[in-house]
């Protein structure tokens, strides 16, 4: 599933085009997403989503901190492609709320199994959060209705919800984020209006209205408008990674994500 919001008011152009980064960014970018579980003794839970990156030398998967409190210790991962989920021979390294960011090595586990995961590039994270205005940014995540056990089949069905969409902009929405821990020297907003959403590929899944999962889900800046601005052919491996999505304040219907200034910083600080 590609969404985007109908708030836009796009031309039939402007989705045609939407269409095709959305579909380029969701085959480029899966490989760097997962899924998380708690491992419980009635069957698995889906308790959030994560990316693998490069940091530092080594492969780290990242996910915020209420995540990793939730799985309870019994924490596991799957790689894309693989149907075999690991839990994390390293302790996390965290950082609690308002930051609320948890990394943690995988490159024990990284060749325990045949899969095609990719660890998102050092070199390919901003610096800071600073997309030119009215920028596209893409979202990967395991949430709501898509990502579930299922106890006739034994597995955790883990369907991703691709999602492109603008920054929350409060002169174009017409409204204010009233959230009490939002901080926007901290972090950034993403407009999630379920009854907005137009889906504009050919999966007839479910457009999950919970957002619940989406914590820890990796955020890129596409920088499809800075490239088309500047006349310059775009391809999704420009995009860079912008921040991991924490939050959803279902009165202020948006996506809440800390800056990738900060992840920066807590990883630096985590790897010393």
């Amino acid at each position: 599933m590609v969404i985007t919001s109908k708030k836009q008011k796009p031309t039939p152009e402007m989705m045609e085009a939407y269409l095709n980064i959305a579909l380029q960014m969701r085959l480029i970018m899966m490989p760097f997403v997962m899924p998380l579980v708690r491992t419980d003794e009635d069957g698995p839970t889906h308790v959030g989503s994560g990316g693998y990156i490069e940091f530092s030398g080594h492969k780290l998967a990242l996910t915020n901190d209420h995540v990793v409190r939730e799985g309870q210790g019994r924490l596991a991962h799957k790689f894309y492609d693989s149907d075999t989920y690991f839990g994390f021979p390293n302790a996390f390294a965290s950082e609690a709320f308002p930051i609320d960011l948890a990394a943690s090595s995988v490159d024990l586990t990284w060749t325990a199994t045949t899969h095609s995961a990719m660890a998102f590039p050092e070199h390919r994270m901003a610096l800071i959060h600073a997309p030119v205005a009215r920028e596209l940014l893409f979202l990967m995540g395991f949430a709501g209705s898509r990502a579930y056990f299922s106890p006739i089949l034994n597995i955790i069905v883990t369907n991703g919800t691709p999602y492109l969409n603008q920054e929350f902009d409060p002169q174009a929405e017409e409204r204010d984020i009233r959230c009490e821990h939002y901080d926007p020297n901290l972090h950034f907003a993403i407009p999630w209006e379920p009854e907005q959403i137009e889906v504009v590929d050919r999966d007839d899944k479910a457009i999950p209205v919970n957002a619940n999962g989406f914590s820890g889900s990796l955020v890129w800046n596409t920088r499809y408008v800075e490239y088309a601005a500047a006349e310059k052919p775009w391809d999704p491996n420009v995009a860079q990674l912008t921040g991991v999505v924490w939050g959803w304040p279902q009165q202020d219907r948006v996506l809440l994500a800390t800056r990738i200034e900060h992840v920066r910083t807590f990883l630096a600080k985590s790897s010393k």
